[in-house]
């Protein structure tokens, strides 16, 4: 195993690093001191796991593409942009939008994530093992989210394609526009109980509902409308 200081690498230099490793054959690197640095592991390419000991800023993962990377602590905004495929293991929370615009790989999120989880998913699986925020599953078009915990307003806000699992009790009162909410099926079940075997989640799919794009009917939207109030003097 190859450990690389953080605190004393500058962004870019650090990324190098991570890649000068790989491409020597290092198949474990570990990382310590990040200091909620922004950007790690950014477009890393090819077969390694890195271990972050401690947490990271905005960008984690970014186009990661192959690699398991491993946060032993937070993330922010943005974690697994635009992700090709491999493992980001995210032991506590994440912010939000994690997952934007996935197209594979697997992003698991031992705690809790902001708003808007999955924003844009194209493909890949999103687990949040803890609760999520306000549109999770908006505008997806592939992949796969499973919420183990509560969900917040708009959950799969104009979904065009995808599927979103939950045990919300509440989960159907909070749905988007486009979507419906259907009992899972046999072979969704069995999906998902692979994946939680894998990941050591204590859950079952039994327990689980499905939210899926809206196939009939008339489709409507959710407007966002914040309200504004002028700040006291």
């Amino acid at each position: 195993m190859v450990t690389l200081d953080a605190s004393a690498l500058a962004k870019r230099e650090l990324n190098k690093k991570i890649k000068a490793c790989m491409a020597s054959g290092e198949a474990e690197i570990l990382v310590e001191h990040p200091g909620s640095v922004h950007n790690l592991g950014t477009a890393l390419k090819g077969k390694a796991t890195i271990t972050v000991d401690g947490s990271t800023g905005f960008y984690t993962g970014g186009f990661l593409e192959g690699p398991r990377l491993v946060i032993k602590g937070n993330t922010g905004w943005y974690t697994g942009d635009n992700m090709l495929c491999g493992e980001i293991i995210v032991e506590k929370n994440a912010g939000s939008n994690c997952a934007p615009s996935t197209i594979g790989g697997t992003i698991v999120v031992r705690g809790n994530t902001g708003g808007r989880a999955g924003l844009g998913m194209k493909g890949g699986d999103l687990v949040i093992c803890g609760s999520t925020g306000r549109w999770c599953g908006q505008m997806t078009m592939g992949g796969r989210i499973v919420v183990l915990g509560e969900v917040g307003q708009g959950l799969g806000e104009s979904m065009y394609r995808g599927l979103i699992h939950v045990r919300d009790p509440q989960a159907e009162e909070k749905l988007g526009g486009n979507v419906e909410f259907h009992s899972i099926s046999e072979q969704e079940a069995e999906s998902l109980n692979m994946l939680f075997e894998k990941y050591a989640i204590d859950a079952d799919a039994s327990e689980f509902m499905s939210v899926r794009p809206m196939t009939s009917g008339r489709h409507h939207y959710t407007l966002f409308n914040p309200k504004i109030e002028k700040a006291e003097a």
